[in-house]
């Protein structure tokens, strides 16, 4: 399984014709700048403007207490669809390191970033383990419903650990009872099994809110051990 996938099943559902070509790769990996379609801008918009009614993810910024002029890290960034929300708050005197294993989200990141007069975003290719942000530069790094679909998440935690400034946060945000596949079985997402994988790394949770609207949505916030 893919790690850092926070939109790849949105994207299936909003770019058409996803057969594979000769060489393995999908048509819309292949047709370059599928976000500047009508129809994806219709189709994006429209998801994303229910997930800010049903989750009100904005939110999670206020729990975490960012506040501008901080550096932040998202792990998993997709199409930006949070990003963004962390290069507003943190204002042109803040930067956001935004890391995917995609190059195309990470290139709608920055096309998306430029329309909206953006310029505190960097975006960073990373691996599934290894998400490559910068060592001791982050106040808090975000987690964005990735937590469930990392194929290897205690070694993407490990390797967040040391783009921390003293004081750091990883702030994970996930929504209780959906469904993932671990290869063989269909996993039920439960705070358990979060909690678990956790446990497993060198973080310790420092607080669990569960404020927001949605009674399944879960934010946790994680200090190194």
């Amino acid at each position: 399984m893919r790690g850092l996938l926070l939109p790849l099943v949105v994207l299936a559902l909003l770019v058409p014709a996803l057969r594979q070509t000769a060489d393995g790769s999908s048509e819309w990996q292949q047709a370059g700048r599928y976000w500047r379609r009508a129809k994806y801008q219709r189709d994006r918009n429209a998801y994303e403007a229910k997930r800010d009614a049903e989750y009100q993810e904005a939110r999670v910024l206020d729990i975490a207490g960012v506040r501008p002029g901080m550096t932040v890290g998202e792990v998993g960034a997709g199409n930006g669809y949070f990003t963004l929300k962390l290069a507003r708050r943190v204002g042109p005197s803040g930067k956001v390191y935004a890391n995917d294993i995609v190059e195309n989200f990470l290139a709608e990141v920055r096309d998306r970033a430029k329309q909206q007069a953006l310029s505190n975003i960097v975006t960073i290719l990373g691996t599934e383990v290894d998400p490559r942000l910068p060592a001791g530069k982050l106040d808090m790094v975000f987690m964005v419903r990735v937590l469930h679909d990392l194929s290897r998440p205690e070694e993407v935690l490990e390797r967040i650990a040391p783009s921390l400034k003293a004081g750091g946060k990883v702030v994970v945000f996930e929504v209780e009872g959906g469904k993932s596949c671990d290869g063989k079985n269909v996993v039920v997402q439960t705070r358990q099994r979060f909690l678990d994988i956790i446990g497993r790394s060198r973080f310790a949770v420092e607080r669990i809110d569960t404020s927001l609207p949605n009674p399944r949505s879960l934010v946790l916030i994680l200090a190194p051990r």
